[in-house]
């Protein structure tokens, strides 16, 4: 998949750990809080999502949206430490419009993108004490990502509101590495960086246009793709 990661965290960054115990091991539980608002390439691709069509129009909602964002659970034990974690967006919303002849006034489309992502590793950590070191890990990821659009013809026009709906749900693999770092007393500097690849099968159910051209006509249809998606992230913060 060609588009590339849809939120940027804003504002602020909310690290909460608490220690509990596994076996002899403490249990790191960290939740993050952010604000969150898409950004857009204009040239990203991905099922219906496809700026450049849109020859008339072509506007993205920049809303942000407060929220959690994610949430980790590291369990050291045996020499090696389970990563659990899910990470989630924002939906992307987006307008777009263009012409189609014979109409004086331009075609609508509302898409909506959302996604929520989940990983299982494994690592090792490496360090002079337990605040102080590397984790790098590797495991299985899964991507949920959904998709909306609403298309809205012309008044002139012989055709009706559609909306299409599409699904993707893409296993793959993951690899990332934490890093902390104690700055005072209880207060640390953390790091990660992580990259992702998953593929699977799209699953859309869409109008398609009758054998006269008018959409919404002739029913509904289920169809579908295989397709894969990449992406990588980093980020930094303070745990107390």
């Amino acid at each position: 998949m060609k588009l590339s990661r849809i939120a940027v965290a804003l504002g602020f960054v909310v690290s909460v750990c608490g220690w509990g115990f596994c076996s002899d091991s403490g249990v790191v539980l960290e939740i993050t809080g952010a604000n969150q608002s898409p950004s857009v390439s204009s040239d990203a691709v991905w099922g219906w999502w496809n700026p450049s069509k849109y020859l008339v129009a072509w506007e993205p909602e920049e809303s942000s949206d407060l929220g959690l964002a994610d949430l980790r659970i590291l369990i050291p034990g045996g020499g090696y430490t389970v990563v659990l974690s899910g990470e989630w967006y924002p939906t992307v919303n987006a307008v777009g419009s263009y012409e189609i002849v014979g109409s004086s006034e331009p075609v609508i489309e509302e898409l909506q993108f959302s996604s929520s992502i989940y990983d299982l590793g494994f690592g090792q950590f490496f360090g002079s004490n337990d605040r102080n070191g590397v984790l790098p890990w590797i495991g299985a990821t899964y991507m949920d990502l959904t998709e909306q659009l609403v298309s809205t013809p012309p008044p002139d026009a012989d055709q009706e509101t559609t909306t299409d709906r599409a699904r993707a749900g893409l296993w793959g693999v993951v690899v990332g590495a934490d890093a902390t770092v104690t700055v005072w007393r209880s207060l640390d500097l953390t790091g990660r960086v992580l990259f992702r690849w998953a593929t699977g099968t799209r699953k859309a159910t869409i109008s398609p246009p009758d054998s006269g051209g008018a959409a919404g006509q002739g029913g509904q249809v289920e169809v579908s793709d295989d397709i894969d998606h990449s992406m990588w992230g980093l980020d930094a913060g303070l745990r107390w």
